[in-house]
């Protein structure tokens, strides 16, 4: 499979993966490679995982692709995420935040945040 990787013109930390007879999608480069979260689609490039951000299991990610003007989450910076459910879109948001940043997640239900911790939370330092 042809990928060719670009990043996104509003976040160098977000991308945008051309896939052969696809089109593009977006991705970010995972920060715990081989750990899945979701069941997300991983494509490897040169050595690295991107994780397609899928827009129907993520709203940032639909706001995204349909041209959101300001992207405020960038790498280095510290993220509230309130209603963090299972972490679909809380591991994303890490990967584009990196190592130095973090992300503080909360969840009111108790199976979804039981979720969050063992999917997301103990394979990435950066989600709290």
């Amino acid at each position: 499979m042809l990928v060719k990787v670009k990043p996104h013109p509003r976040n160098p930390a977000i991308y945008i993966l051309k896939l052969e007879g696809e089109g593009e999608k977006l991705a970010t480069l995972s920060l715990a490679p081989g750990v899945k979260v979701y069941d997300e689609r991983v494509v490897q490039v040169d050595g690295k995982e991107y994780r397609i951000w899928n827009p129907y299991r993520s709203k940032l990610s639909a706001a995204i692709y349909s041209g959101l003007k300001e992207i405020p989450i960038t790498p280095g910076c510290r993220v509230l995420y309130l209603g963090a459910a299972s972490g679909t879109t809380v591991s994303h948001v890490s990967d584009v935040v990196g190592n130095r940043g973090v992300v503080y997640c909360v969840e009111f239900s108790a199976r979804p945040m039981r979720e969050l911790i063992q999917n997301v939370a103990s394979h990435r330092s950066n989600v709290v």
